[in-house]
């Protein structure tokens, strides 16, 4: 399988068979191909004199991705990694006034400083101080150990103050099991910090290996049916698959609804390429596509996890695209969940639960967004929103058999629950918390855990949290992206005190279910 397959297509293989001026210089022109920015006004802003800058200062990388190169040339071949917005650099030597590029050392970014010998990045996007982005509403932390998408609301009322869960939902994390012959970790997700770099509506990946769940001008008779209706779900799953343009075996609609892309994505300093995206089904199917990739029989004859991005259903990443605009943080962790709060459980016979106090009005009753899907912006960038409310806010026609594709509610998980973790499941079943098995489960290796630290799922923060060492699991974790989560939590993701972990099932002594990590 080619690099490009193996880390861009990111797909969810959900394998239920067995089966700017004309007077611009080249070398400008090139240069411009280095930036990636939500806000081209602030990168132009930026830009200076080479006469304005000083050998030996530090500056800030002020774009959301800029090209670093390995030579003085603006050649489409040097590009050897990507610089984050904030990242740091000192500049080491400007260079003579014909080059745009100023020669630099690394001080602070996810990218290796030994990286290449010689350094350089473009003048035009250095910044003497830190570049201040308003704070988005939400941020997202999914937790790969348990495969949990949670959205919280940032508190911004007190310095210290605990988030509030939105929602969480199940996801399916790039599957362990296999990789490719260069790299047995090919497939998994990677860690770090990312932001949503733009939301495409019924996503096709370039190589068009897995086609749109919908296209442009496509008669809406000719999508494969819900998974849910039919003898069985595994039975009527294989409506979905399909042959590709070169008559190999693929997924219809691997991508679903909506994808997010997210920044920095390169497979050197970045996310390696690896998206939040729907996945095959209809709105109706609910969490069937996402329950296929856990059953037994699915694990013991295919590979039905992820290529390293992050799929959810449908109706659960339609829900985020209408919450969660371009600019989101995305924090991506390997961690034992707890609560702050204590959900408590008396009585013998008839059990009463009182549940966390800040959740209380949540408890059993789960929050409702209603959807209509509509045609309308389908392959486009920032492709418009399934949101009910925002659909016939705008008076937007909706015409069932023409640009109706389904139109629906979506129950919103919004009441926090701390996976335990419990080895007496597969690793692939979605209920262990370990699903890269980096801990052996058995309670005689108790004291020699890979998991540092908690993620406080009622608050959304972390104790003592560090992602676990990629030496000490062999390559199984990968950390990247920006470079405030690399080897630090940023301060209003940190807290500390009393918590309450779930208790720990080790594996007992006769149970052999978790000998693979496939299951």
């Amino acid at each position: 399988m080619t690099k490009f397959h193996t880390r861009r297509l990111c797909a969810t293989v959900l394998s239920v068979l067995i089966a700017t001026s004309p007077m611009l210089s080249s070398a400008q022109a090139l240069l411009n191909e280095d930036v990636a920015s939500f806000s081209e006004d602030a990168a132009a802003a930026v830009a200076v004199e080479k006469s304005q800058l000083k050998v030996g200062q530090r500056y800030f990388i002020a774009v959301e991705s800029l090209n670093l190169r390995s030579s003085n040339s603006t050649t489409e071949n040097n590009v050897i990694a990507k610089l984050a917005m904030n990242d740091e650099v000192e500049i080491f030597d400007l260079l003579n006034e014909a080059t745009p590029l100023v020669q630099i050392k690394l001080l602070k970014s996810a990218v290796k400083s030994d990286v290449a010998p010689e350094l350089f990045v473009s003048k035009d996007y250095l910044s003497e101080k830190q570049i201040l982005l308003p704070s988005s509403k939400y941020f997202v932390i999914q937790n790969v150990a348990t495969e949990k998408t949670r959205v919280y609301e940032r508190c911004v009322e007190t310095p210290n103050c605990p988030h509030k869960l939105v929602m969480e939902t199940e996801m399916v994390v790039g599957r362990p099991e296999e990789g490719t012959k260069d790299d047995p970790h090919a497939f998994k997700t990677w860690l770090g910090h990312a932001k949503i770099s733009e939301w495409v509506k019924f996503y096709q990946d370039g190589m068009a290996h897995y086609p749109h769940w919908y296209k442009s001008g496509q008669d809406l008779k000719t999508i494969p049916g819900p998974i849910t209706e039919g003898i069985s779900k595994i039975a009527s799953s294989r409506k979905w698959m399909v042959k590709d343009a070169r008559n190999k075996d693929t997924i219809y609609g691997a991508f679903g609804w909506y994808a997010a892309k997210v920044t920095p994505s390169d497979d050197v300093s970045g996310m390696n390429y690896q998206w939040i995206h729907g996945t095959i089904g209809w709105g109706k199917d609910g969490a069937a596509a996402i329950e296929l990739t856990r059953g037994f029989l699915m694990n013991l004859f295919s590979n039905p996890g992820s290529s390293g991005c992050t799929r959810l259903e449908n109706r659960a990443v339609a829900y985020l695209r209408s919450l969660l605009p371009v600019g989101t943080d995305i924090y991506r962790v390997y961690a034992r969940e707890s609560t702050r709060e204590k959900e408590t459980v008396t009585g013998f016979f008839k059990k009463k639960v009182t549940p966390m106090p800040r959740y209380a009005d949540k408890f059993g009753v789960n929050g409702r967004w209603d959807y209509i899907l509509l045609t309308n912006g389908a392959q486009q960038s920032g492709g418009l929103t399934a949101d009910a409310k925002t659909i016939i806010d705008k008076a937007i026609p909706v015409i069932a058999g023409e640009n109706l594709v389904e139109q629906g509610s979506y129950e919103i998980d919004q009441y926090p629950n701390a996976t335990q973790l419990n080895y007496n499941y597969t690793a692939s079943s979605g209920k262990t918390g370990d699903r890269y098995k980096i801990d052996s489960g058995k309670e005689a290796d108790a004291a020699k855990t890979n998991f540092k630290g908690y993620f406080l799922v009622d608050e959304g923060r972390f104790i003592d949290y560090q992602h676990p060492d990629s030496q000490i699991t062999k390559g199984t974790i990968r950390v990247s992206g920006m470079a405030d989560f690399i080897n630090s939590v940023p301060e209003f993701l940190a807290t500390s005190g009393e918590h309450n972990p779930p208790a720990v099932e080790f594996q007992k002594e006769n149970n052999n279910n978790i000998g693979s990590q496939g299951g």
